[in-house]
This record gives C-alpha cells, structure tokens and sequence, in this order.
C-alpha cells in the first residue's frame, strides 16, 4: 500500500452531504465515536486519511497543559494524539491499561494516567524514564513547596559541594555558574524521600540546561554565540541571553522553575487525584517486560508510541548535559548509552560490520543503495531495520488478543534515499498476523519536530498515524 502518495482527505458528513465539525465538549469522555467514522472512511476509500489532530481533538489546549512542560524533550509527540487513542473505550475490554515502548518524555504516559489508564513505560534513555516518573507523579503539592523552602535554606548556607563531571564542561559553564549549580544539586541530592528527590532533580536538570551556554534554540548541545551570517535581530538576542547568563541567579531561576512545574502538578492533581504513576516495565524496547519485575506474560490491550526514525533524533547528545549532571551517566560513557538506543547517530569504524539479519527486499536494496553512496549510514540505516523490526516484533507479542497498537512514525531520506518507515511498519506487523484497521497521516506544525538529524538526512513534515488490531 502506498501510504503517502494516494491519500484521502477527511471530512464528516451530515444528511446532506455538507461537512461538519465533529462535536465534541470542552473535556471529552470518550472519542470512540469519532474513531469509529476514521475507520468506516479509512475502509470506504482504503487510502489513508489526512487530518489535523489539533483540530480534530480541539478539547485538547494547545500550549502549557498540565506537567507536559516541566523539561524540555526533543522531538516530543503532542498530546493530542495520544490524548485521542487513550479516550478511546473502543479500544479498551476489560484492562484499562496503555504501554509506551518508547516514552520520550512521557506524552502517552502523561494522557493515559490523566484518563485513568495504567500507564507501562519503557526507554533506553535514563533521563526519559525519570522525565516521565515524575510528570506522571501524584505529589502532594503542600510536601513539596516545603522541600523547596529546606533546599532553598540549604543552599544559602552551603559554600562547597561535590564537583560534577559534565562533558566539555569549560564549553558550557563558568567556574562561578558550575559552583553554583553544584551547591543546588547538592542541597537536591540530600532530599530524604526518593520520589520528591526526583521531582526536584528534573526541576535541577531545566536550570542547569538553562545557565548553560548552550543554544536554546538547538536540541543537541551547540555553543551560543553571535555570528555574521546571523541577522542583527538574531544576534541581539543571543548577546541578551548571554547577559542573562552572567546576571542572573542560578538559585533563583531553580526556585522558580520549582514552583512552575509545582503548579503543573496542582493542575494534573485537579484533573484526576487519582491517576496512575507510570511504571517502567524495561530499558529496551527489543525485550520487553524481562527485567528484574518478574512480569514476563505481561500483554496490555493497547500500545501507543512514535518510535525513533532511521538517522535518528540525537536523543543521547540532546540529553547529555543533564545525564551527567544528574548522574545517570559518566561523561567517558555516553556512547556505550547510545550504543543501546533503536536509532543511533553514531557507529564508530573499529564497530563497523554490517548487522545480519533479513530484511523484505525492497529494503535490502535501499540499504544497498544507501551503503553505495556513504558505507557508515548503510550500517546505522540496516542496524535500525533489524532493531525496529524486533522492536515491532515484541509490541505485537505483549498485545493482548484483539489489542491494539498505534504507532506514530514519519518518513526520512538517507543519503537521497528515501527511508519508507511507514510501510516498513506495516510490512512487518501484518507479516506478524496484525491487521491494519486505520491509517492517518497529520502534518507536523511544531518546530521541535522539524529539524534536521544530521546532514544526509532530511527534514520531516508529516507523519503517518498506523493503528493495528490483533
């Protein structure tokens, strides 16, 4: 099936053939309806659906909604596609429980606990899975606005700390900043209860990005500074940031991103006190539910997730300032981090033997072609497939009988070699005995989304949306 080139777009329809806007009310209980008339569309025409998810779930508010914001996280999934699949009852028999394979920073996970949901998560990345511990955390508001006051009273007494190991220090942080940065953590570190710790370490990890001088504007770790080929407009805004820079206090930036995301969490308690923290099942989306939990016949009715793309998001470098600040990783070993990420960047020549494994043809020749033009991305590219493939393999093993899972995936081009991840999707889920029920394709308007992974990559503007029943 040609998921892109052929396409239909979506309209509802009343009596008399004119199109109307679904209605929904401001907090929707249940989008089943609305699912159930994608899927009538998707099987009237077999072509997949354009739609506009920011239109189509408009209960969903665009912008600082509950604990989405309390870190920042590249390439984030927006709400409103998961906030859709998880109100969906259709989708749920009995269970009412939702598995993200590859959390990020814990958007599914995030909207599942709000609508009651159990939410199961897994990442290769440590500081998403503490990201999305906390976001999805009941805390009661009053202990922490306490905490703050002892970290905020412990931090004007002491004058030493332990000094932090952070790679290429000297680019991102003055002696002065990194000192300062080192008594917050310390006055963090020695929070007694492990989960308010935590929700004070992610506050930690926003400040010390944020008094870094690396760019804001750039997901990986790139060094803020003017430059003549920027606009004056550009350049005065990065003078004013490092201004800011040298100026302000790290302490007192700390405190208020502190209470901004206490607020974040007061307004998730006000939607559901009730919700579910997130409970992580895995490190590896390849084996899930095989850890020390002991929850190997672990299966889930639905699964909602955007795996990484081929050529990858830079989701280690993007991450690592604050996995060494906060301790996750030592700065020598970042690449071994990476080296256990679906969708790596980097893959050194002394590692270089190209992965074995079967693959359908028309894939064996992109890589072919891939490996023709530039032999380290025919190696990362055929590395993805293989790990993707036992990845899909295992989302459809943990899927409960007549489950379903929604992935989010975009296409990509290598080396001028356009990378089919959609259809590779379908390929191998329906080769597994799923069935595809619904296919979807947004537009992404977000900037965070739309950057480039490296330079034989492309930049992706679209996404297909893929929802199979088992």
């Amino acid at each position: 099936m040609n998921l892109v080139n052929r396409r239909a777009v979506l309209k509802f329809e009343d009596d008399e053939g004119k199109v109307v806007v679904p209605k929904t009310k401001s907090l929707i209980k249940d989008s089943s309806e609305i699912y159930r008339d994608l899927i009538a569309k998707f099987r009237a025409s077999g072509l997949p659906l354009e739609v506009d998810f920011r239109t189509l779930v408009e209960w969903v508010k665009l912008g600082d909604q509950y604990t989405h914001q309390i870190h920042t996280y590249p390439a984030k999934l927006i709400p409103h596609i998961a906030n859709f699949f998880v109100k969906a009852s259709t989708l749920f028999k009995n269970e009412k429980a939702v598995l993200d394979p590859f959390c990020g920073s814990g958007t599914v996970a995030l909207e599942a606990s709000l609508a009651g949901c159990t939410p199961y998560v897994s990442d290769s990345n440590p500081l998403a899975l503490l990201i999305t511990k906390v976001k999805t955390t009941n805390y009661d508001v009053q202990e922490l606005s306490e905490e703050l006051q002892a970290i905020t009273y412990r931090c004007k007494r002491y004058r030493s700390a332990p000094e932090i190991a952070i790679v290429n220090s000297n680019l991102w942080y003055s002696a002065e900043r990194k000192k300062a940065l080192e008594i917050i953590l310390r006055a963090v570190m020695e929070v007694k209860g492990n989960e308010i710790r935590d929700f004070f370490r992610v506050c930690f990890s926003v400040t010390a990005k944020r008094f870094s001088n690396a760019d804001p504007a750039i997901s990986v770790p790139v060094r803020l500074k003017t430059r003549e080929r920027f606009s004056d407009a550009t350049n005065n805004k990065i003078i004013s940031k490092l201004k800011w820079l040298e100026e302000s206090s790290p302490l007192q930036e700390f405190v208020r991103i502190s209470l901004a995301n206490i607020e974040r969490v007061a307004s998730a308690n006000r939607f559901n006190s009730d919700r579910a923290s997130a409970s992580i099942i895995s490190r590896d989306a390849r084996r899930l539910a095989c850890d020390s939990l002991g929850t190997k016949n672990f299966q889930v009715p639905l699964i909602v997730t955007s795996p990484p793309y081929g050529s990858a998001q830079k989701y280690i470098r993007s991450s690592s300032i604050s996995l060494n600040w906060l301790g996750l990783i030592e700065p020598d070993k970042l690449t071994v981090l990476e080296d256990q990420s679906i969708g790596r960047e980097h893959a050194p020549k002394f590692r270089r033997v190209m992965p074995q494994g079967e693959l359908p043809d028309s894939y064996e020749d992109v890589v072919g072609k891939i490996k023709a033009k530039n032999e380290l991305r025919g190696f990362i590219t055929r590395q993805y497939l293989l790990e993707m493939k036992d990845a899909l393999a295992e989302m459809a093993r943990v899927t409960s009988e007549n489950g379903h899972i929604v992935i989010v995936t975009g296409n990509n081009q290598v080396c001028n070699e356009t990378l089919r991840n959609d259809e590779f999707i379908v390929t191998i889920l329906t080769s597994l005995g799923l069935n595809l029920e619904l296919s979807l394709i947004d537009h992404i308007k977000s900037r965070g989304l739309m950057t480039k992974r490296n330079r034989t990559a492309s930049v992706i503007s679209r996404e297909s949306v893929l929802v199979f029943s088992k």
